[in-house]
């Protein structure tokens, strides 16, 4: 299980967390979900998911997803914020497979890159859409382990969406673009015993 056990993954770095909110400098919604999640750590232990109180962080709440992540196997959204389903053109993900909604070519990446997060990283990148206008906007998505497991190895990887759906235009963004890759993605270990994929 890559390091993780019932009582939380340890052997991680919370100091890592620290060093990585003053070098990326990332913007204010996102830093206030990390600082939050960060204060969930037991020393060096990735937080467990009854410890995200979700009445901490409420108005962050629609903009917010929670997978379910099997490594090397599955990703299968669990809980979706209101404000990425009206994002998505009134679509809900909740229960659904994430791969099976992604381009058969950027299934793998996707798949490494939350498995990589699920063992211990944080990943931080930049979602496309489109203005009512046609003009690009650009959202930064951070993803964030949790560090327990439940049946089948699942483990939970927390997103948070930076955006503002009321400036999209669903016809043209289109739920295909919604679930594209993330662009200029970056991965962050945590330390333990996460061992990224090739």
């Amino acid at each position: 299980m890559s390091g993780l056990a019932a009582g939380g993954a340890s052997g991680f770095s919370a100091s890592a967390v620290r060093r990585w909110l003053n070098e990326r400098k990332p913007g204010p919604e996102t830093a206030r979900l990390v600082h939050y999640w960060l204060s969930a750590w037991k020393g060096d232990r990735l937080p467990l998911r009854a410890d995200f109180h979700p009445r901490e962080i409420v108005d962050l709440l629609p903009s917010i997803c929670i997978f379910d992540v099997v490594p090397e196997e599955s990703v299968r959204a669990r809980l979706v914020g209101s404000r990425l389903v009206e994002g998505a053109g009134g679509v809900d993900i909740t229960g659904c497979d994430w791969l099976e909604m992604t381009a058969p070519a950027d299934r793998p990446v996707r798949l490494q890159r939350f498995g990589d997060v699920a063992r211990g990283a944080i990943g931080l990148g930049v979602r496309e859409a489109r203005r009512a206008s046609g003009e690009a906007q650009y959202a930064e998505e951070i993803m964030l382990p949790f560090g327990d497991f439940g049946p089948g190895g699942a483990r939970q990887v927390l997103t948070h969406v930076a955006w503002t759906p009321s400036l999209y235009d669903p016809v043209l963004t289109g739920i295909a673009r919604n679930n594209s890759l993330l662009i200029l993605f970056e991965l962050t270990p945590l330390g333990g015993e996460m061992r990224l994929s090739a």
